[in-house]
This record gives C-alpha cells, structure tokens and sequence, in this order.
C-alpha cells in the first residue's frame, strides 16, 4: 500500500464520519439563519448572506479567500463586474 493510498484512505475514513454543523450547533429560538465564518462579517456581508440563505434556521458554513468563498462546500468564484463579458 503506497503512503497517498493510506492518506486518502484516512481522509476517506474522516470525511464519512463528519456531522452535519447543524447537528452540532444550538438551536436558537426564532433564528432566521446561521453562518459560521472564517472572518468577521461585516453589515453589507450580513446583508448579503441575508438574501443569499433561505430563512430556514439552519446553520451554514462560510470560508471566504481572496479569489474565491466555499458556501456549505460549495465553491463560488469572485469575479468583478467590470472584468465580466
């Protein structure tokens, strides 16, 4: 068995045992939504998250790089207005 077969293998193992956030954090009473973030959000990202998730209650995950955000997992590019044809 070669070294990536085994990190793969364990990265396997892990990601299979993983819980859903909302598994794991609180339920709070009369929550629109919830994002748990890599930076300090700002009042224009609230509001942008705001019209970005559904008002379910549910609890989201949000990293954000310079190039690019992952929403629950799911990556979306940042491009400029400028820049787009």
């Amino acid at each position: 068995m070669s070294l990536m077969h085994s990190i793969l293998s364990h990265d396997f193992v892990l990601y299979r045992n993983m819980r859903d956030i909302n598994e794991i954090m609180p339920k709070v009473p009369n929550m629109k939504w919830g994002a748990l973030t890599n930076a300090f959000p700002t009042n224009a990202k609230i509001k942008e998250m705001d019209t970005l998730f559904p008002h379910d209650g549910k609890w989201h995950t949000v990293f954000e790089e310079p190039e690019q955000v992952f929403v629950d997992g799911v990556r979306i590019w940042k491009k400029d207005a400028d820049k787009l044809s």
